[in-house]
C-alpha cells in the first residue's frame, strides 16, 4: 500500500481569510485582491456578473455555446482566461444520493441547467490550465509554467470593501499563490520526501513533477500487499443505473497518447466534511474540486488523455454497517476499499475508481491526527477491490490531494 502525507501550519494572510488550503509557508505578498468580470471573445467589458449556471446562458442566448470568457484584473496580475464548460466531468445519470442510519435518505439528480464548471487556459499563458466554478463567484485554480493560484471568493463580509486596482471597482476575489519548487532532494524510499522529490508512478511523471510545491509532505515507504477481505454481498446501494460512457480497462500507468481513457469515478464524502460544508453547498464544493482533478489529468506531459467522469456522489449522513470511518487512514481505507467494492447499479454496473473524501485529519499508522494527507493501495485501477484512496479535506489543495492518490493507480 502507498501512503502519502503531507504538512504544514495554518498562517493566515493579514487581514484576510486564510487560503484555500492549510499552506504553511505562506508568506505576506503571496496574494493579490483581483476584480472579476466577464468579457466578449475580443476581450470587450460585457458585465460584473459573473455567476453563470447553463440556465443563465440559454437564457440570455449568447453565441459561443458552452464558452466563457472572463478577466481577472489586481495590482500584479490580469488574466484573460478563455473557459469552456467542462461537459465531459459528470456521466450522463449522475446522482447525489444520501445515506442514513437506515439506507439511502435521499437521491437527488444534477439539473444540467445548474451545471456551471468550466476549464480552459489564459490567453497570454503558454501551457497554462485554469478550471473554476463559476456558481458562487469564482472558485478554483489557474495553473501557468511560473506558479499555480487558488481562486477564491471574498467573504461577504469583506466584499466590497477592499479596494482593487480599478478606480472605483472593489475586490472581488482573493487570487493565492502556490510557490513551484525548482530543485527536489532525493532521498531513498521509505523517507518523508517533499511532494516534488517523491518517487513516481512511470506513465504519471509528467504529473508528478509539475503539480507544485506541497506544503506538507507525502511518504512513500514499502508496505504489505493491500488485499481486503471479500464483502459477502454486494450491497446495491446505488439505486439507479448510470449510463456508462465509454471507457478503457488498461492501466492508466501506460501511455495511450491517441486514446482518450475514461474513469467512471465514484466520490464518498463522510460525515463530518458534510458537517464542515453544510448539506446545501457539498455537492458544488465537491464537484469544484473534481473539475479540478480532472484538468491535472489532462496535463499535457502525462503522455495520455485521462478523463475523470464522475458517476455518483454519496454523502454520509451517518455510520454505515461495514464501514469505519476514523483517523487511522490505514484502517479506514481497508474498510473503505471493501465497502466499495460492493456497490454497484442494478444490473452490475460499477465505478472504475472510489474516493473517500474526509473532514477527520487523517494518520497513515495511528488513529490520532497527524500529517498525513492520502492514503491510495499501489496500481489498483484494475481491481475493484483496490480501485480506490482515502484523501482529507484541506481547502482546493484537496484536489492535488486527490490526483496524486489516485495516480498511484
Amino acid at each position: 500500500m502507498e501512503p502519502a502525507a503531507a504538512a504544514a501550519g495554518s498562517p493566515s494572510v493579514p487581514h484576510l481569510p486564510p487560503p484555500p488550503e492549510r499552506p504553511g509557508g505562506m508568506e505576506t505578498g503571496e496574494y493579490d485582491l483581483v476584480s472579476a468580470y466577464e468579457v466578449d471573445s475580443r476581450g470587450d467589458y460585457v458585465s460584473h456578473d459573473i455567476v453563470h449556471h447553463q440556465r443563465r446562458r440559454r437564457a440570455l442566448a449568447q453565441p459561443g455555446g458552452d464558452s466563457l470568457h472572463l478577466r481577472l484584473k489586481g495590482s500584479r496580475h490580469d488574466f484573460q482566461v478563455d473557459l469552456k464548460a467542462s461537459s465531459n466531468l459528470v456521466a450522463p445519470g449522475f446522482v447525489v444520493q444520501t445515506l442514513g442510519k437506515r439506507g439511502t435518505k435521499a437521491v437527488q439528480m444534477f439539473p444540467p441547467e445548474d451545471f456551471c464548471f468550466y476549464q480552459g487556459y489564459l490567453r497570454s499563458h503558454r501551457n497554462s490550465s485554469v478550471a473554476l466554478s463559476t456558481c458562487q463567484g469564482l472558485a478554483g485554480m489557474i495553473r501557468t509554467e511560473e506558479a499555480d493560484y487558488f481562486l477564491t471568493p471574498l467573504p461577504p463580509h469583506l466584499a466590497g470593501r477592499l479596494k482593487g486596482s480599478e478606480q472605483g471597482v472593489p475586490a472581488s476575489h482573493v487570487l493565492y499563490k502556490r510557490a513551484v519548487e525548482s530543485q527536489a532532494p532525493r532521498a531513498p524510499t521509505g523517507l518523508l520526501l517533499t511532494r516534488t522529490g517523491e518517487p513516481a508512478s512511470p506513465g504519471l511523471q509528467g504529473l508528478s513533477d509539475n503539480l507544485g510545491l506541497w506544503h506538507r509532505q507525502h511518504f512513500c515507504g514499502r508496505r504489505k500487499k493491500y488485499a481486503p477481505q471479500l464483502p459477502t454481498e454486494d450491497l446495491f446501494v446505488l439505486p439507479d443505473e448510470y449510463e456508462s460512457v465509454p471507457r478503457c480497462r488498461r492501466s492508466l500507468l501506460k501511455p495511450h497518447r491517441n486514446k482518450e481513457l475514461n474513469v467512471e469515478t465514484l466520490v464518498v464524502v463522510d460525515r463530518k466534511m458534510m458537517q464542515n460544508h453544510g448539506q446545501e453547498n457539498i455537492t458544488t464544493y465537491v464537484l469544484t474540486i473534481l473539475n479540478m482533478v480532472s484538468a491535472l489529468f489532462k496535463d499535457g506531459t502525462i503522455g495520455g488523455n485521462i478523463n475523470i467522469a464522475v458517476v455518483g456522489l454519496i454523502l454520509l449522513e451517518d455510520e454505515q454497517p461495514g464501514l469505519v470511518i476514523s483517523h487511522h487512514a490505514d484502517h479506514t481505507l481497508s474498510s473503505f476499499c471493501q465497502w466499495q467494492s460492493g456497490l454497484m447499479g442494478k444490473d452490475g454496473t460499477r465505478h472504475d475508481h472510489a474516493i473517500l473524501l474526509t473532514g477527520l485529519d487523517i494518520c497513515s499508522w495511528k488513529n490520532e491526527p497527524c500529517d498525513t494527507l492520502g492514503f491510495a493501495p499501489i496500481s489498483g485501477m484494475c481491481s475493484k477491490y483496490r480501485s480506490c484512496t482515502i484523501n482529507e479535506d484541506t481547502g482546493l489543495g484537496l484536489a492535488f490531494t486527490i490526483a496524486h492518490e489516485s495516480g498511484h493507480k
